[in-house]
């Protein structure tokens, strides 16, 4: 039998509607009514922009400029924020302090301090904080954690992954203009590139497993390489050498430089002391989450689910009403991300710029022929670029 608190209707506060933020929008749209939610109010300044703003009008929600602004006489037990990286922290907070749930996209700030000011004031709150990555939330992921914590693949050896995504010059020109740089114009730190934003998963998702429980580990030491062809402030290319404090070997590879034809979707090959995990393939796409055990046998976790939307909401959404069950992407596991992006800029304060000479602009995209292969190579054969 369901208690009262599983039939009190959850009110949740969408905190940007516009690009991934869209998402959530449909999601609430689309599924308030299974999940007994109602929709406190969406804040956002460009929220007209949004692909959902006719149903969400449509749909009598309210919109506010500012979180503040909506916090002045309302509340909300959820709040859902999908805002660029340089206001998670003070939107965070702000909701943590006036009694929210808090579901944040990834990555969980731009700086150490700022995540560690987050956590303060979820301390002092008293309510979850939960980060949006979504591969901590994916069901075959979450099986495959579960094996692994049980001790059943052994320790964590090598892992590492790649990812190559083209991604044109509009691409850093979207919204606010705050793609690819390292301070907004007041001087917010952002520091988004190719490792902390659209491929940053890949990175937290080994440091995720290398760890016990939903903590992760992180990195000890690396050796890496940040290159841009783009003119931004950051990186749109990187390869990284690094080894954990439990020294797991990490490897991984990352572009955005590589061309409209150069795609490679994420593919990862994790070795433990007992298993291979597999996911995807070079010039492959998807496919399920396989762990092959030296006896021989092999067991499929699973494939993983598209946007990994629905899930996130499902777990803060439980959460929110009180569940007894464990947070899969706590604060302190999204903040070794965070690190790792820390001592990237550590080591490499400024980005190699690709050689005019090797640099093609195409159809509104600047990649660099040959770079796919030069890539892939690097990640077969785990070398630097």
């Amino acid at each position: 039998m369901k208690g009262e608190g599983d039939m009190k209707k959850l009110t949740v506060l969408l905190v940007g509607v516009g690009g991934y933020g869209a998402n959530y929008a449909r999601a609430v749209l689309e599924r308030g009514g299974e999940w007994n939610i109602a929709l406190a109010g969406v804040v956002d300044p460009y929220a007209a922009t949004s692909k959902y703003y006719g149903e969400l009008v449509r749909q009598g929600a309210r919109f506010f400029n500012t979180v503040g602004e909506f916090y002045r006489y309302n509340e909300a037990d959820l709040a859902v924020i999908s805002t660029p990286i340089q206001f998670h922290a003070a939107q965070a907070i702000a909701c943590l302090e006036r009694g929210s749930h808090v579901l944040c996209e990834k990555p969980i700030a731009a700086t150490v301090e700022e995540a560690r000011r987050m956590i303060d004031a979820r301390d002092r709150s008293g309510k979850t904080l939960a980060i949006g990555y979504q591969w901590c939330y994916d069901p075959a992921m979450l099986r495959l954690k579960a094996d692994i914590d049980a001790g059943l693949l052994g320790r964590p050896l090598a892992m590492k992954s790649i990812v190559l995504w083209p991604r044109a010059i509009s691409y850093y020109k979207r919204g606010l203009g705050w793609a690819g740089k390292k301070y907004d114009a007041g001087g917010a730190p952002i520091f988004d590139s190719v490792a902390s934003n659209a491929t940053a998963h890949y990175i937290e998702n080994m440091l995720w497993l290398a760890g016990p429980h939903f903590q992760g580990d992180d990195i000890r030491d690396m050796r890496v390489r940040t290159l841009r062809a783009n003119d931004i402030e950051t990186f749109d290319t990187i390869v990284m050498d690094a080894v954990t404090a439990g020294g797991a070997k990490l490897f991984y590879v990352a572009s955005h430089a590589v061309g409209a034809d150069g795609r490679q979707d994420p593919a990862f090959v994790y070795e433990f002391e007992n298993a291979v995990v597999r996911y995807g393939g070079l010039g492959r796409s998807g496919g399920p989450l396989t762990a092959e055990f030296r006896d021989g046998a092999v067991k499929e976790y699973g494939g993983s689910s598209a946007d990994g939307v629905d899930e996130k909401l499902t777990r803060a959404i439980a959460l929110a009403r009180g569940a007894a069950e464990p947070l899969p992407c706590p604060a302190e596991a999204a903040m070794r991300h965070t690190r790792a992006m820390a001592m990237i800029f550590e080591k490499r304060p400024e980005a190699e710029v690709f050689p005019p000479e090797t640099v093609r602009l195409d159809d509104g995209m600047v990649w660099v022929p040959g770079l796919k292969d030069r890539l892939i190579d690097c990640y077969v054969n785990r070398k630097m670029l």
